[in-house]
This record gives C-alpha cells, sequence and structure tokens, in this order.
C-alpha cells in the first residue's frame, strides 16, 4: 500500500502554511518540538497510528495491533531546507501487523525520515528525502 501523498496533493496541502513558516530554535531537547504524541489515521481506514516521542530520546509507537519502542535522534534545528532529519531505530517490537500490514521486529536497521513542521509545529509530515516528493501525514499533535 502506497501512503505517500503526490507532490501536487501535499503541496497543495502545505504551501500556503509551510511556506510561511520560520524553523523554530529550540533552546533544550525539552522544547524540541517532536516531543510529544502526535496521531495519524491512515486515509480510507479506521485504524490509527500514534507515536510518542519522550525527552529521553526513547519513542513509543502504536498503529493497528503493533506496538513498537525505540531509540530516535533528530538535530536540534532543521536543515536549510526547512527539513528536521529524523533517525529512528526499533528496540522492541510485539510482533503484530502495523495499519499497513508491515511488521517491525527488534533491532531493525536505523531509518532516516525528514520530517517538516507547521508554523504552529501543531503538525507534522514526515517525508523519504528532504523534500515534498514522497511524504505522509500530516501528524497531529495530541493534547
Amino acid at each position: 500500500m502506497n501512503l505517500f501523498l503526490r507532490p501536487s496533493i501535499l503541496s497543495a496541502l502545505l504551501c500556503c502554511t509551510l511556506a510561511q513558516a520560520q524553523p523554530a530554535a529550540p533552546s533544550s531537547a525539552t522544547s524540541h518540538p517532536i516531543v510529544g504524541t502526535w496521531s495519524w489515521t491512515l486515509p480510507g481506514k479506521t485504524c490509527t497510528e500514534t507515536w510518542q516521542y519522550r525527552t529521553d530520546g526513547r519513542r513509543l509507537g502504536t498503529s493497528g495491533e503493533e506496538v513498537t519502542q525505540g531509540d530516535y535522534q533528530v538535530p536540534a534545528k532543521p536543515t536549510t531546507t526547512g527539513f528536521y532529519p529524523l533517525t529512528e531505530t526499533v528496540t522492541s517490537s510485539n510482533g503484530k501487523r502495523d495499519c499497513s500490514g508491515d511488521l517491525h521486529t527488534d533491532g531493525d536497521e536505523s531509518v532516516i525520515r525528514f520530517i517538516q513542521f507547521s508554523p504552529k509545529q501543531d503538525q507534522f509530515i514526515v517525508c523519504k528525502a528532504a523534500s515534498l516528493e514522497a511524504c505522509f501525514g500530516p501528524l497531529k499533535r495530541v493534547q
């Protein structure tokens, strides 16, 4: 299943808000915009993914029947193109399938994704590269 949006659709969704966004300059790990809980529901499905990023570099994820824990690293500031390279490694998994039907096992290799926040930092998109060519989301902050 291809969950990535076409560039034209994504551009239409984000052009107005992200074009005016100024990158955030967090002062510490506790103020990094990724810290917190985020969720999104796959288009046309009722399956919701929830990702929780903690200040200690740990991540908890739930997606369908899957529950994973892992480590993550993200720089304090975005690149000049406005993307944060996010490196994640799954350290434990319950071995069940996620919303897309995929399995993630313990000790999977690290994955690098590129995320970009909305101006209010209450949403972000996830991309395969530091461009809007192959992205999904937006994930929304859970209060």
